[in-house]
């Protein structure tokens, strides 16, 4: 379908332009790219940063927690920005909502960003930080059996090579995970299409893609770990359950779309859903778009159902 013509006034920015920049000026522009988009922070019951050490670094993450007296469920969230930019605050009105419509606790974790902390520090930080939010559970108010995973963009990529880790590892257990607009094929060795087909001006273009994997790839082979790009890993089997969202104008829609139909392949639970005339990174743009309200809406809802919980 066309693409939303909201969309049109934010396609005018020189996207590319942005790469030029120092470093710290790209992610302050990145950070605050979202202000007139992402929506309102809605209230909940508390909201706590902790810091986690782990073998990487001390790891910030932000406790949000619903009002009543728990154990809650929880939803540990990985934000996005290319393994660059990004942190907590860009997702702040995203995770709040989370914990306000399904009652569970949300954990969002700033991850250290490339080229500071390559591949493979920021999947070692984040298994290493979810190990900890299992492990203090109880002092989180936390039901231990019910935690779920998910993230947008890279964060995306992260969660699902955690699922497969933990998987592998067996040191805990994931109920579930939702994977949005996520980067699975770092080099695209899979032939997606839809890096042809919108390899330019929806925003994320092929060329921003390469940009961005340079910076937290040490080196090309790298991409061939399933660490690095999950959809490469042979066995998909016994993974959680999965909410996966794509968008018709994102050049990494293929590789979604096909992880998804590789994990079905496998025998794992999937809902899938590509949102027609949108563009990567739509899922935060709360105030404007109505896709991104209902793709949060089948968020919640997936999350609830794989919670056993009704939404109010």
């Amino acid at each position: 379908m066309p693409l939303n013509p909201k969309l049109n006034k934010l396609l005018e920015t020189d996207f590319a332009q942005i790469y030029t920049l120092p470093l710290e000026q790209q992610r302050e522009w990145y950070a605050h790219s979202w202000d007139d988009c992402k929506g309102s922070a809605v209230e909940v019951g508390t909201v706590q940063d902790f810091t986690v050490t782990t073998s990487v670094r001390d790891t910030r993450i932000r406790v949000y927690s619903p009002q009543g007296d728990g154990p809650f469920p929880a939803f540990v969230w990985i934000h996005g920005g290319g393994f660059v930019f990004g942190n907590i605050e860009v997702y702040d009105p995203i995770c709040r909502r989370i914990t306000d419509t399904v009652k569970c606790t949300v954990i969002s974790i700033e991850y250290g960003l490339a080229p500071e902390h390559k591949f493979p520090q920021p999947v070692a930080e984040c298994y290493q930080t979810i190990s900890w939010i299992f492990g203090h559970a109880e002092r989180l108010n936390l039901c231990a059996n019910r935690i779920a995973i998910g993230g947008d963009s890279v964060g995306g990529t992260l969660a699902a090579v955690i699922c497969q880790l933990s998987r592998d590892t067996g040191e805990f257990k994931l109920v579930y995970q939702v994977i949005i607009n996520a980067m699975l094929d770092l080099l695209g060795v899979t032939e997606p299409k839809s890096r042809v087909e919108n390899a330019e001006g929806y925003r994320l273009t092929t060329k921003g893609i390469e940009w961005f994997v340079s910076r937290y790839l040490n080196e090309a082979s790298e991409a061939r770990s399933p660490l690095a790009s999950p959809l490469l890993a042979e066995y998909l089997g016994e993974l959680p359950p999965a909410c996966m969202i794509t968008s018709e104008y994102d050049p990494l829609r293929d590789e979604g779309e096909m992880y998804a139909q590789r994990l079905i392949a496998a025998g794992v639970d999937v809902c899938l859903k590509r949102y027609n005339g949108v563009i990567h990174g739509f899922f935060n743009m709360q105030e404007t778009l109505e896709e991104a309200q209902d793709a949060l809406a089948l968020v919640c809802a997936m999350l609830a159902e794989a919670f056993g919980k009704e939404l109010q």
